[in-house]
């Protein structure tokens, strides 16, 4: 979390807290979010004239039980909202959300095992669920990934990826973490597949859950070594040296994209 670690606290327990009627619940309609103005959660009395598919508890936030599930039948007096959306509102409720939808994807997927084909069963007291025939466990899929600000005094190395054309939005380079490798050697092998260029002086940042679909986002600084920029044409339409003092736009402070960003051009106006 970047910024609220210091304004909730958010626990999950082995056991999960008995469901009622003022518990909260995060309700999907497919994969969009049924929500009431920014609150993101329902009670559960709210939801006695819909139907709902199998609830997951979800966690406790600030002693609160959340739950979550699909609707699967009826109407709520709401609004559809993406995750996206949600990030906008907090950064809490967003990882509120990310783990609720990680974990509907979870029991969804992983419903029967994979090496056999025999329905999984259940574990107390964690998300897991288990095939007893192959001694197998099946947890929520996390996927690491790095992205990295390249920096050079006062100026970032932002590109624009194929996704945000439209947008006409730069941020940091990002990748998946490949079998075997360590973060900082992803953050190395990522810029100079990207963009041409090496890095040094590689600094661990902060970090954030991203459910699209569910990566998390291991967040570093790098300092421009050497080489000339030459996008990857597949991944990369543009890529180039910006001032701090004059940014173009790039993904908003709630996304670890934008708060690395931000964050950079901070220090640097402060003489760090």
């Amino acid at each position: 979390m970047l910024y609220e670690l210091d304004q909730h606290q958010i626990d999950f327990p082995k056991q999960a807290p008995a469901l009622g009627a003022d518990s909260k619940v995060i309700v999907w309609q497919g994969t969009q979010l049924l929500v009431s103005g920014q609150d993101i959660a329902w009670r559960y009395s709210q939801l006695v004239d819909v139907e709902l598919d199998a609830i997951e508890f979800v966690a406790l936030l600030d002693g609160k039980g959340y739950f979550t599930a699909s609707l699967t039948q009826g109407q709520l007096d709401g609004q559809l909202a993406t995750l996206r959306d949600i990030a906008v509102i907090s950064e809490t409720a967003f990882s509120l959300c990310a783990r609720a939808r990680s974990l509907l994807d979870w029991a969804n997927q992983h419903r029967f095992c994979g090496q056999c084909g025999q329905a999984t069963q259940r574990i107390v007291g964690e998300p897991a669920t288990s095939c007893e025939p192959c001694g197998v466990r099946f947890y929520p899929r996390i996927s690491p990934c790095v992205i990295v600000l390249i920096t050079r005094g006062d100026e970032v190395l932002l590109a624009q990826g194929r996704r945000h054309r439209g947008a006409g939005m730069y941020g940091a380079v990002a990748g998946f973490i490949e079998a075997g490798e360590s973060a900082e050697q992803a953050v190395i092998r990522e810029v100079r597949e990207e963009l041409g260029v090496e890095v040094a002086q590689i600094r661990y940042q902060n970090s954030q859950a991203w459910p699209f679909p569910n990566q998390l986002m291991l967040g570093y600084t790098a300092e421009y070594a050497s080489g000339q920029i030459v996008p990857e044409v597949q991944e990369i339409v543009d890529a180039a040296w910006f001032n701090i003092h004059s940014l173009p736009k790039y993904p908003p402070t709630t996304t670890i994209a934008g708060w690395l960003i931000r964050q950079y051009q901070l220090e640097r106006q402060a003489g760090r």
